[in-house]
């Protein structure tokens, strides 16, 4: 029996409920996509890709040799595709974009050589997250219109499934980075005590206190306590 659109969104949630491998999770998603028309798609956050932030979201399932060349030339900056998300929050194909200018001329060309022809993004704002686009592309041209509203659906529900899994893996790292004195002195500084208090309350100095709290703040790349405790309490170190 040919599957309906929505059978295909169902059967792709279905096999990601219980993925937590980010690699595993891109395979899946190409493999679907593949019944639909497109064999290739990146998912990006607007960032500089050769210096990202750390919470950044940089998913290539394109030709490696053209994802190196994409970033040595920097095409990132320019390219059209990724600077409409800015602009358009609905998903838009990109035989409709403006590449007029040769800058975007010369990115298209290139990206044919390596089957990066035709294709599609759906455009992903997330609070306390950098803009992202999720970008799905081949070489055929023949798509099923409704092909486009599935992809649609099946890109949102994977982004939310990369958000979950990298928060997981980095709950994962930040809990296991702590020693058992680095999480006590967190947790006493969420009650709000000093670090004299605390110093007293495990039988410590204030000075190894505040030294305890510093590894905190770097292992968690953060600046301040507040910022610490913040981290902590979303990642289950810390109950609210």
């Amino acid at each position: 029996m040919e599957r309906t659109g929505f059978q295909e969104i169902e059967d792709f949630i279905t096999k990601t409920k219980t993925i937590d491998d980010i690699e595993i999770l891109q395979n899946t998603f190409t493999k679907e996509i593949t019944f639909l028309g497109f064999d290739k798609h990146t998912c990006l956050s607007l960032v500089d890709m050769n210096d990202p932030p750390p919470n950044s979201i940089l998913l290539f399932s394109f030709p490696e040799k053209w994802v190196e060349h994409y970033k040595r030339q920097e095409y990132y900056k320019d390219d059209v595709v990724l600077k409409t998300i800015l602009k358009r929050p609905t998903p838009y194909v990109w035989k409709d974009l403006n590449i007029s200018d040769r800058r975007n001329q010369q990115i298209f060309s290139e990206a044919k050589e390596f089957g990066v022809s035709y294709g599609m993004t759906v455009p992903i704002s997330h609070y306390g997250h950098y803009p992202c686009s999720i970008n799905i592309a081949g070489c055929n041209m023949d798509i099923d219109p409704l092909n486009y509203h599935v992809l649609h659906l099946m890109a949102l529900h994977y982004y939310q499934k990369v958000i979950e899994i990298k928060k997981l893996n980095r709950d994962l790292a930040i809990t296991s980075a702590l020693s058992l004195r680095e999480a006590e002195c967190l947790l006493w500084v969420s009650k709000g005590k000093s670090d004299q208090d605390i110093g007293d309350i495990l039988s410590i100095s204030p000075t190894t206190v505040r030294e305890h709290m510093t590894h905190v703040r770097e292992k968690f790349k953060v600046r301040t306590r507040a910022q610490a405790l913040v981290i902590a309490i979303s990642c289950g170190i810390i109950l609210p």
